[in-house]
């Protein structure tokens, strides 16, 4: 039904989660073994995206001597998601669409 595509800056499937700082990177994200027309299969997805951002902007890695994230990588992690969730909510109504037959 669909297939696997990197997350990049600009485009769920085409999403390169440089979202915002230099250490952003690309991470791919696999949703074509999901049912994007029902809530377990978007649910499925939306923690994939959610691990590709954190680590795509090396969310989860603090700062020597801190437990806080920079702001770098918060803004990072928060635009890499904002991407990929508006294009993951297209994607999802093709899917229901495709699912509907229209």
């Amino acid at each position: 039904m669909f297939t696997t595509a990197p997350l990049a800056a600009a485009a769920l499937l085409g999403l390169a989660l440089t979202a915002a700082p230099t250490f952003a990177k690309d991470v791919a994200v696999r949703y074509s073994d999901l049912d994007l027309a029902s809530s377990e299969g978007q649910k499925t997805l939306e923690r994939r995206i959610d691990r590709a951002a954190r680590s795509a902007c090396d969310y989860d890695r603090y700062d020597t001597g801190s437990r806080i994230h920079s702001r770098e990588k918060t803004q990072c992690y928060r635009k890499a998601l904002e991407s990929a969730k508006t294009l993951m909510a297209s994607k999802i109504a093709a899917a229901q669409e495709a699912q509907l037959g229209g």
